[in-house]
């Protein structure tokens, strides 16, 4: 399963950010679509933090929790923040390429495992 493009789609698909990486895996955390999107963080609701970064160390804790801290150092090598505020701000960003990078760093961190 490609999860960045089934998160960037569940994205372009009208749910937030949070949301479309949190359902992407639904069937790896063997829940409903509907409990995970009930089980998906809030974005910005730690410090106004982003929901993409949010929904992938959620499930980090969940899947691999080991790898927590190298998910946040990825993260916020490859988009610079982890704030939704400046990361929303940038003239290039965009919040799917967020989802993405976030769906696909979860899927990366668990594999080494």
């Amino acid at each position: 399963m490609n999860y960045e493009e089934t998160a960037r789609g569940h994205h372009r698909s009208g749910y937030n950010c949070s949301q479309s990486v949190y359902l992407s895996y639904a069937d790896a955390l063997s829940m409903s679509a509907r409990d995970a999107l009930h089980r998906s963080p809030v974005p910005r609701s730690e410090g106004g933090k982003c929901g993409a970064y949010l929904a992938g160390k959620a499930l980090l804790m969940q899947l691999r929790p080991e790898s927590m801290d190298e998910f946040t150092k990825a993260f916020v090598e490859k988009n610079g923040s982890l704030e939704c505020k400046v990361l929303r701000g940038r003239k290039n960003g965009s919040c799917n390429d967020y989802v993405g990078d976030s769906a696909r760093l979860v899927n990366e961190l668990i594999k080494r495992g």
